[in-house]
């Protein structure tokens, strides 16, 4: 069971990680044991291969822990097959769209849903031929999708990372396009801070309008290891009766373990401070 010392979390938080092999298994179950003293309800869990781990075997050995796969995360797989789903050859979007189904269906396996970002495509693209070519892959995911029963997150990724969906609005916009009700709006602190800052306001701006919230400081890094007061985040959140999941995410500064230790000390200090404000 988790750490008495650590189950205040206001929220369901994840821990954003990459699985690239079986010879890392080691690290990533003192990873896991890092979660569960800290009090983690989950993982979203980066795969470059799918074959890597089971579905069965990824949930059992996450169960070891008293952790939840909650999301597939796919930038590691698509950054790995060079996959994007606003491709302009439409061979290569094709073959993306296929591996994104091979995702939902390890997903459907391991009970757990998949979060698109990377996967949309990078920047430098034409805004308008790219949204209509990532509208048009999701469209052929929409059928699986809809079979599978898959949660779906589509995340809010700014200009330097894709020509599209790089504000909540836009994801919106495409969500409501495609009609289908498992794919819904991932946000996220890092990316609201260079598109739609301030953070906070548009957090108040959009409360109800997305399912799940990255928290990554303003340095790319994990919460607390840059500049934004995740302790105005938590208040916010809670005052709009947020009952999403948040998932850390961020570049490693120090080491993995490291990080994710004075991270999750930090967010326990911010979170305590919101609920008591």
């Amino acid at each position: 069971m988790h750490s008495q010392t650590y189950r205040s979390y206001p929220l369901n938080t994840c821990l954003q990680c990459t699985l690239e092999s079986r010879d890392q298994l080691p690290q990533f179950k003192q990873l896991l044991a890092v979660l569960q003293e800290y009090g983690f309800y989950g993982v979203e869990l980066n795969l470059p291969a799918l074959d890597i781990l089971t579905p069965r075997e990824l949930t059992e050995l996450l169960f070891q822990f008293d952790l939840k796969l909650d999301m597939l995360a796919t930038g590691a797989y698509a950054k790995a097959h060079g996959f994007s789903l606003s491709d302009s050859d439409e061979k290569h979007r094709l073959a993306a769209v296929d591996g994104c189904i091979k995702n939902l269906e390890y997903a459907a396996q391991a009970g757990c849903g998949v979060i698109i970002g990377f996967f949309k495509g990078g920047p430098g693209q034409n805004e308008q031929s790219a949204r209509q070519l990532l509208l048009s892959s999701l469209q052929l995911l929409k059928p699986a999708i809809e079979s599978l029963r898959v949660s779906i997150l589509l995340e809010a990724t700014n200009h330097r990372e894709s020509s599209i969906a790089c504000t909540i609005p836009e994801t919106l916009g495409l969500v409501e396009q495609l009609q289908c009700p498992y794919v819904q709006v991932l946000a996220d602190t890092y990316h609201i801070n260079i598109e739609e800052a301030p953070v906070v306001h548009t957090l108040a701006q959009f409360a109800g309008r997305f399912s799940r919230l990255h928290l990554s400081d303003d340095n790319r890094a994990f919460p607390g290891l840059g500049s934004l007061d995740f302790s105005e985040i938590y208040r916010q959140l809670l005052q709009d009766h947020f009952h999403g999941t948040v998932g850390i995410e961020g570049n490693i500064q120090v080491s993995q373990l490291e990080d994710t230790i004075r991270s999750a000390r930090y967010l326990h200090q911010a979170s305590r401070q919101a609920q008591q404000s």
